[in-house]
């Protein structure tokens, strides 16, 4: 899904005589404690402007929960996960520019994150059910052109995380309560692979109705989001209770290398040359930036408030746009993060609890 951006800041550069042009950058933020979904601008070197907010759900009496994101590649379509329903949530496919609703989608027990492919015409969503039992859930697969459901797929307790490969041949998300890392095939949209992320060896498919088992005494990991690399051979998985995050080699399926990440990562993201891996630490309210190849950390960056959740990578590779939730009646923030210098560099407030986040464009 970077291919266009990529090509979009190539022909830019290229337009410059190879000097960086100046840029502004799009990025639709979630307030799920408000039922808001912000549209921020960043002009580089200047401000981090809300635009607009997007008033979202149909219940008065209840907090729906915005919660993920996504955009299909053309960028004429943004995408969201509402938490709660009677008794699902649903998925909300609005128009870019105007934000409009075009089409709406039901889904299963609170879904959070959504992934498209690079062709666009699914959508996969993790029905995470946070407040239900810790049962077996299931990735609910849309048609995103009559936004009908059309499969729901058992992968494991409380998934999350749902990523496309750059290709979009596979589709990976973690399982937080069954410390699994599941693939499913972007062409038969069937499981393919589990693999258990403390045994380390590949892992059954789940009874039906079975409860997840408690993880060996001293080890979890409860991994919370997948980041493939762009180049196809391995998969990034944090363990949020394991202040560490995994490398996956796909080959092997197994895990080959782990990255200290102190403070419980929870979101990741590379920049585009996959050279430097982002992850917000939760439970330190920083953003972690580390060397893809050494594994070395290059920068640990305070967030002005607790709790950090969300990241973006520019598709330039410049910034990282970072949501963070706040605590209670606090509002969101939303901060821009210089990658290199490893400093920010702007800041915005938005609703209550910021959290789900995706890039609109990049103009310049």
């Amino acid at each position: 899904m970077r291919a266009p951006f990529a090509l979009l800041a190539a022909l830019a550069c290229a337009a410059t005589g190879g000097k960086a042009a100046a840029q502004s950058y799009w990025a639709y933020v979630a307030a799920e404690s408000e039922d808001e979904v912000a549209l921020l601008r960043y002009d580089a070197g200047g401000d981090l402007v809300v635009e607009k907010t997007v008033t979202t759900g149909w219940l008065a009496a209840e907090i729906e929960a915005p919660h993920g994101l996504a955009i299909d590649p053309a960028g004429e379509y943004w995408y969201l996960t509402l938490g709660h329903g009677f008794p699902n949530g649903r998925l909300v496919k609005y128009e870019t520019g105007s934000d409009t609703i075009v089409g709406v989608a039901d889904l299963g027990m609170f879904p959070a994150t959504i992934a498209v492919p690079p062709h666009g015409t699914l959508a996969l969503a993790v029905n995470a059910n946070f407040h239900g039992d810790h049962v077996p859930s299931t990735v609910t697969i849309v048609d995103l052109e009559t936004m009908f459901p059309i499969a729901d797929v058992v992968t494991c307790t409380m998934p999350h995380g749902s990523r496309f490969n750059a290709d979009g041949s596979k589709h990976y998300s973690a399982c937080m309560m069954d410390n699994q890392l599941v693939e499913i095939d972007g062409a038969t949209l069937d499981v393919t692979r589990r693999l258990d992320l403390i045994a380390n060896e590949p892992a059954p498919a789940p009874m039906d109705g079975h409860m997840a088992m408690p993880p060996p005494a001293g080890a979890n990991c409860s991994p919370t989001w997948t980041t493939p690399h762009p180049d196809g051979d391995r998969v990034f998985v944090p363990c949020n209770r394991g202040d560490a995050i995994l490398e996956v080699d796909l080959a092997s399926w197994r895990v080959t290398r782990r990255i200290e990440a102190p403070g419980a990562p929870y979101n990741l993201d590379l920049t585009p040359d996959g050279k430097k891996l982002l992850a917000t630490l939760k439970g330190s309210a920083k953003l972690g930036i580390w060397d893809v190849e050494t594994g070395e950390p290059l920068h640990f960056i305070d967030s002005l408030i607790p709790v950090t959740h969300g990241v973006v990578v520019t598709p330039d590779g410049r910034y990282a746009i970072v949501t963070v939730e706040g605590i209670g009646g606090d509002p969101g923030t939303v901060e821009v993060i210089d990658i290199e210098a490893g400093a920010r560099v702007a800041s915005a407030q938005i609703g209550k609890q910021a959290g789900g986040i995706v890039l609109w464009k990049m103009e310049g």
